[in-house]
């Protein structure tokens, strides 16, 4: 006989500080056969532990026309560039043809944002940096990610994408505990989108139970089995909190068989 179940996925983070890690709650297991109803997955200021992210002792002994670029590093790490020395920096980024030039540019330009909390001119220096300069660096993917996250679903795709090539260059983060965190907080990340696109193709379906509609619950259901899968895997090996990783997994996968101990 069928049982009523809730899951409950609620994500809260205090959006005055940058290094609070979010709480979930989930429910206990749910029966395969049900479909759940969400109480709420809130990824409006999600964030992760490790945020600095910008280290810039790169060599910046270039001239431009606003003057020398690692004497503009200390104003742009604390947050003190001008408007003008913004608009002449944005400027010699767009004149130069040389990337290694757009590159020092362009992290002063981030740096500057970041420092002064301006996360919208942020995100636009940083997504012309990995879209047209260069996306090596994993904690630059790692940030943006976790910007584009909190931003909502309608982001998800993207947010996973850059997660995945931070991942991809993770032999770039610093060694031991460093790499272990992040490397962790980038399955969570990839995990916790996948669950909140989830909700959304299930409350989607609901409204309207359409044959397409159920075929993108189910795929999104997939993914977020898979993702959290991921992540409880990689928090076993690394000897990782693996609770909520558990969790979200068993959801999504419908019993624990799926999840247990390879």
């Amino acid at each position: 006989m069928s049982r009523s179940w809730i899951l409950a996925l609620v994500i809260v983070a205090a959006c005055g500080g940058r290094s609070k890690t979010p709480t979930v709650q989930v429910a206990a297991e749910a029966p395969a056969d049900l479909t759940p109803t969400f109480v709420d997955l809130d990824l409006s200021s999600y964030e992760d532990e490790d945020d600095g992210m910008f280290d810039m002792a790169a060599m910046f002994r270039e001239e431009a026309d606003c003057g020398d670029l690692l004497a503009l590093e200390p104003a742009a790490l604390l947050g003190r560039m001008s408007e003008e020395e913004v608009i002449c920096l944005e400027d010699a980024l767009a004149a130069s043809e040389r990337q290694t030039y757009k590159k020092k540019v362009s992290l002063l330009l981030m740096a500057d944002a970041w420092a002064k909390e301006d996360n919208h001119r942020w995100a636009t220096v940083a997504e012309r940096h990995l879209e047209r300069i260069d996306r090596s660096d994993p904690d630059i993917c790692y940030k943006f990610s976790r910007y584009l996250a909190r931003e909502g679903p309608q982001n998800a795709l993207q947010a996973i994408r850059w997660a995945d090539v931070a991942l991809e260059n993770r032999t770039r983060f610093p060694p031991g505990d460093t790499t272990v965190a992040r490397v962790y907080g980038l399955m969570k990340l990839k995990a916790v989108v996948s669950a909140q696109s989830w909700q959304k193709a299930e409350a989607d379906y609901a409204s309207s139970a359409t044959a397409e509609l159920d075929e993108r619950r189910e795929d999104a259901r997939n993914e977020a089995k898979t993702m959290a899968r991921e992540w409880l895997e990689f928090a076993r090996d690394a000897g990782k909190d693996e609770t909520i990783a558990y969790q979200l997994c068993v959801t999504a996968a419908g019993g624990a068989d799926y999840c247990a101990t390879s």
